[in-house]
């Protein structure tokens, strides 16, 4: 892991969205009238592993970091050569700056990123959902036993 990745966990972020669509869908069932609840569940862990979207959100990430560390050792390399202090300090501030600059404009475009694929995953499940008439999706991994596991249909999706 690196200094500049203080990245969010995928798994996280993505069951959060799922129970908001998850209550937002059961919560419109209830006041339509529908019939009783129809119970899902999702392997959120297999479904982000296999998600397109996440994997090039990921790999974009890593290639950012990548160029955050070149820009860091380029600018101790820099360092290295000046023997003056205060021209060191004022060089390495503005190094830092810029580097400071630089992970900022990644991180807004990291977290657009991934709202997007975290929006379009939530479509799918939703689909999925609608489809099989299913009513509340609960993340597998809190569930010890039930439910209709829609886990390799959301795959099928994201690929």
């Amino acid at each position: 892991m690196s200094r500049f990745d203080n990245s969010p966990n995928y798994g996280f972020i993505f069951f959060i969205a799922l129970i908001s669509a998850v209550i937002a869908s059961a919560a419109t069932r209830m006041m339509s009238g529908g019939d009783e609840p129809k119970f899902a569940v999702i392997d959120v862990q297999r479904v982000v592993m296999a998600s397109k979207d996440v994997a090039a959100v990921k790999s974009e990430r890593e290639s950012q970091i990548q160029e955050l560390q070149k820009m860091a050792n380029d600018a101790n390399a820099k360092l290295a050569k000046i023997s003056d202090e205060a021209a060191k300090k004022k060089a390495s501030e503005k190094y830092i700056a810029e580097i400071n600059a630089k992970k900022e404009d990644f991180d807004k475009v990291y977290a657009s990123a991934l709202q997007a694929s975290d929006q379009k995953l939530n479509d799918i499940i939703k689909s999925v959902a609608d489809k099989e008439d299913l009513t509340v999706i609960v993340n597998k991994a809190y569930v010890v036993n039930g439910g209709v596991d829609i886990t390799d249909s959301v795959i099928d999706m994201v690929k």
